[in-house]
């Protein structure tokens, strides 16, 4: 994967239905923090009818740009918040391959 090619991150996250509204709230305030970091594009938070996933996709201008969001507080104490109170987490990087 090139350092400066368009990436995108997903995060699922398997939820009890009694913390789904909370986490995807936890969620949101990543969207606001992430917002604000160079090389970011989008973040779009999905949840399922059941609300037992909520799934993450955050869009960066590169790798470089996403692995820097590992420095930022808020959304490390989100991305713990969430991990710890999910069942399961599913984490994957891909990188843009056609238009």
């Amino acid at each position: 994967m090139a350092d400066f090619a368009p990436i995108i991150s997903i995060n699922i996250f398997t939820v009890e239905p009694a913390d789904f509204e909370r986490l995807a709230n936890r969620a949101t305030e990543a969207l606001g923090e992430a917002a604000r970091l160079p090389g970011f594009v989008r973040l779009n938070i999905f949840g399922n009818a059941l609300h037992t996933k909520l799934l993450l996709a955050s869009e960066w201008q590169s790798e470089h740009a996403w692995s820097r969001t590992q420095w930022d507080d808020l959304i490390a104490r989100v991305l713990t918040d969430l991990v710890e109170n999910s069942h399961d987490h599913e984490f994957e990087l891909y990188s843009h391959i056609a238009p």
